[in-house]
C-alpha cells in the first residue's frame, strides 16, 4: 500500500481521476492539496520542512500549501511545544474526513489492482510505474509539451 501512495501521491499523479464520483474532491483541491492531506493523515503531524520534503516543494511552497488549507478549515498551524520557531501541521476533523475518504478510495484501487494481477506481477508493476513515474518527474520538459485542458490559478499569499 505505501507503495501505491508513493507512486499516486509522491509522483504527482492524480489518484482521485480514476472514479468518476470524486470530482467533488478535485474541484475544491489542488493535487497538492490532496498529497498534503494524504501525508498529514499518513504521518499524523508534519512541520513545515518535514511536509516540503514529503511534497519535493520548497519550502515557500509548502507553506503556502498549508495556509491555503488553513483556510480550507482542513489543516491546523500549531508552533510546535518543543520549538517556538517551528510549525506544525496537523488535520482537522474535516481534514481528516477528506483525507479517510481518500486513503479509502486509494485502498478500493489497491485492492482492484491486487486482484487482477498475481503477486510477482503485482511487484513488478508497481516498480516499473514507480521507475517511469520518476523517470517523467526527472525528465526536461519540452516547450510544446501539452497542458491539461483545464488551468485553474491558485491564490498564494
Amino acid at each position: 500500500m505505501e507503495q501505491l501512495f508513493e507512486l499516486l501521491f509522491k509522483a504527482g499523479l492524480r489518484p482521485l481521476s480514476i472514479f468518476p464520483d470524486t470530482s467533488h474532491l478535485e474541484s475544491q483541491l489542488t493535487r497538492s492539496d490532496c498529497a498534503t492531506l494524504a501525508l498529514l493523515k499518513y504521518h499524523g503531524k508534519l512541520t513545515m520542512s518535514e511536509l516540503a520534503e514529503h511534497l519535493g516543494a520548497p519550502l515557500s511552497t509548502a507553506t503556502s500549501i498549508s495556509k491555503r488549507l488553513v483556510r480550507k478549515g482542513m489543516v491546523s498551524r500549531e508552533k510546535s511545544e518543543f520549538d517556538q520557531r517551528m510549525i506544525v501541521n496537523r488535520l482537522t476533523p474535516a481534514g481528516e474526513s477528506i483525507a479517510a475518504e481518500m486513503m479509502e478510495l486509494m485502498q478500493e484501487v489497491y485492492t482492484r489492482v491486487q486482484s487482477a494481477l498475481s503477486p510477482e506481477e503485482l511487484q513488478r508493476f508497481i516498480g516499473l510505474a514507480l521507475k517511469v513515474a520518476k523517470s517523467l518527474q526527472e525528465g526536461p520538459q519540452s516547450a510544446g509539451a501539452s497542458r491539461a485542458s483545464e488551468i485553474r490559478t491558485i491564490e498564494i499569499e
